[in-house]
């Protein structure tokens, strides 16, 4: 049940922000501008839903490799349950575009020329990779650390609680730092760009044609990057626990 809780939990979180992105960027929609106040507010109900999902359903709801790279680390989380979780979250990741790619059918079909792949993951206002690096890794930190210390104790509360908690905590932080920092596109995650990035370049999305994912962006900052941010901020919150 774990692993189908992280599924469904990463499945909401992504569809949910796929499905504004597909909105805003596609031509034949009923939203089609992108709304600063509405992108921060969409991003932070998926994120919160698919965090209260997984944990009302029993699962650590990791949601992030770098929380999972992180707890292998230093959680001695075992390497095999880590891959499966992992696993986990790039089949949502893939379930997530298919079903955006379904429902949007006719949208793409009709966006010729208008550039898709950002719908499926993060690129930043003006690309240089060392500093993007920085910037997502220092965001990454700074989002898992303010979920993970504000959640700090939940688990001696019912179930109902602990999802509600977190699902509150969850939305707070993503709208945090999507008001604060824009520079990398908010990322935070490679499961929400990186594995996006993989399935966009494997399934039949319409209109799609010679668009190609920036490999080198994608694997330098959003998966390395948010790794690093990830891994550091499962270090400093389960030191400080410690240390309370």
């Amino acid at each position: 049940m774990t692993y189908l809780a992280e599924f469904i939990g990463s499945f909401i979180f992504l569809a949910g922000g796929y499905a504004y992105m597909c909105n805003v960027s596609l031509k034949k929609t009923l939203v089609s501008t992108l709304n600063y106040i509405e992108l921060v507010f969409a991003w932070s109900l998926a994120v919160g839903f698919g965090l209260a999902a997984a944990a009302i359903m029993g699962g650590p709801a990791y949601l992030n490799p770098g929380v999972v790279l992180g707890s292998v680390i230093y959680n001695h989380l075992p390497i095999g349950e880590a891959a499966l979780y992992l696993l986990m979250e790039f089949l949502a990741a893939g379930a997530a575009v298919l079903v955006c790619m379904i429902f949007f059918w006719d949208s793409f079909k009709a966006s010729g020329d208008a550039p898709k792949r950002g719908i499926f993951s993060a690129y930043p206002v003006e690309k240089n990779l060392p500093l993007n690096f920085v910037q997502e890794l220092i965001a990454t930190f700074v989002f898992l650390f303010i979920v993970f210390m504000c959640i700090a104790g939940v688990s001696d509360l019912k179930a109902g609680n602990q999802s509600l908690i977190i699902g509150l905590v969850g939305f707070g932080a993503v709208a945090f730092l999507a008001l604060t920092f824009n520079s990398t596109g908010f990322s935070m995650n490679a499961m929400r760009s990186v594995f996006s990035s993989i399935w966009f370049a494997i399934l039949p999305i319409p209109n799609k044609k010679d668009e190609k994912v920036d490999w080198s962006y994608q694997l330098i900052v959003n998966l390395v990057g948010s790794s690093i941010g990830g891994i550091l901020a499962v270090i400093a919150t389960t030191y400080l626990k410690g240390v309370m």
